[in-house]
């Protein structure tokens, strides 16, 4: 079963208590996703973060299906997919620890692009839409290094995706 967009406090997976893990703390401050923030924002950032175990197998969410959160993975692999029935669909990506998923659709508003899966057991860390309006309310600066390490990250799968795509053009 997915995790429910709009409600992720009924969750029925482990919640993880970030603040509280000193070690997914590090790993949080050394991702490239958060490589802008210093020690003060990441700790207030902790604060909106909500953290959870997954298990092998389980769907995070499925393609077309609504958005109001973004991720990273702190621990395990996740597995992105497109235009599939089933769980698995057709794989496109194996995501290591350390990715963010779900900032395009997040920002947007628009319906998930792909399928997202745990291949193994994970931990992942979530932003949702809510938490990051009032991260932009409270704290801006936090919220523009934010916007501009995803711009970043998105302009790279941009141009890796258009790259691939050169070997199919005429």
């Amino acid at each position: 079963m997915p995790l429910p967009d709009a409600s992720l406090q009924s969750l029925k997976y482990a919640q993880l208590e970030l603040a509280r893990l000193p070690a997914l703390r590090r790993q949080l401050e050394a991702s490239e996703a958060l490589s802008e923030l210093d020690g003060d924002e990441i700790a207030y950032l902790l604060e909106l973060l909500r953290g959870y175990r997954l298990g092998r197998g389980d769907v995070l969410f499925r393609e077309g299906e609504p958005a109001a959160y973004m991720g990273m993975l702190l621990e395990g692999r996740l597995i992105v997919s497109k235009r599939n029935e089933d769980a698995a669909g057709k794989p496109l990506y194996r995501m290591a620890a350390g990715k963010v998923f779900g900032e395009m659709a997040m920002l947007d508003g628009e319906p998930r692009s792909a399928t997202l899966s745990a291949a193994e057991d994970c931990s992942i860390a979530v932003l949702s839409r809510d938490a990051f309006e009032r991260l932009c309310r409270e704290r801006p600066v936090i919220g523009l290094k934010l916007l501009r390490r995803i711009a970043r990250l998105l302009s790279q799968r941009l141009r890796r995706a258009s790259g691939l795509l050169v070997d199919y053009l005429p």
